[in-house]
């Protein structure tokens, strides 16, 4: 996690409530949109740094994504409940289930996955983009999970860039952007802070729950990105799960 940092007074903040997103209700599943994606289009919501894509999923039961395409992209899916399915074209088949991470460098020669909820209960995950911030990434696959214990009162670390030297077996899945990913489980009254280097800033998505971060109360599907501070502070009013991304915000921007 960065740890230099650069004193400042007065936060930035983007915020996204959550019936502000954009919507589409196929049958089978929900999408909520924060930034554009497909065929939603806001020119206000586009990229937060490289976080390009976070769309929030209810997949009903025996239904799913049949087989796509995806290149230069970095995918990161993260079950809230339930179980997802996952197969792709270079040999990869997975069960992500509630909090497990999956992330798939699609590498710029690109590759073909299916998600599916093959159980008899809705599965809910959010999906996110980030734009690598290099050309030419290989293909790689990386799963990771936490359990509800090991999530309890802090924000455990899910990805972090390759360079990163806590990256390893044990350690988070390397990704190819400057970005760190953590996500929590907090009861009410719990506390929280994160530091901020000089050039970064963060979103934080609300899963579930009540939390007050730099002034201002998100709730479930709530998220704000915040720039122009040195700390974040959380205060919780009640049983949350919330993810956090840490973004160097001037990554090149390979697509739009």
């Amino acid at each position: 996690m960065p740890t230099d940092t650069a004193p400042t007074d007065s936060p930035t903040l983007r915020l996204r409530r959550s019936d502000e997103r954009g919507y589409e209700d196929v049958g089978w599943t929900d999408n909520w949109m924060t930034f554009s994606f497909a065929d939603y289009h806001d020119p206000d919501w586009v990229h937060f740094g490289p976080l390009r894509v976070m769309v929030e999923n209810h997949i009903q039961p025996h239904e799913g994504f049949s087989a796509h395409p995806h290149r230069d992209a970095e995918i990161l899916t993260y079950v809230a409940d339930g179980v997802l399915t996952h197969g792709d074209d270079q040999g990869h088949e997975a069960h992500i289930g509630a909090g497990e991470m999956q992330l798939i460098s699609a590498g710029s020669e690109g590759m073909v996955h299916s998600e599916e909820n093959t159980h008899d209960t809705v599965e809910h995950n959010y999906q996110m983009w980030l734009v690598p911030d290099r050309a030419g990434t290989d293909f790689a696959y990386h799963e990771r999970g936490f359990t509800a214990t090991e999530r309890q009162g802090q924000f455990r670390c899910y990805v972090a860039p390759y360079t990163a030297e806590a990256a390893g077996a044990d350690g988070p899945m390397p990704i190819n952007t400057d970005a760190f990913v953590y996500a929590g489980l907090f009861a009410a009254g719990d506390r929280a802070e994160h530091a901020l280097a000089d050039g970064r800033g963060a979103w934080v998505q609300v899963v579930e729950g009540t939390v007050d971060v730099t002034g201002v109360t998100l709730r479930s599907g709530d998220g704000v990105g915040i720039t122009n501070t040195d700390r974040l502070d959380f205060a919780f009013a009640a049983e949350s799960e919330v993810l956090l991304f840490d973004l160097r915000m001037d990554v090149p921007r390979l697509w739009t």
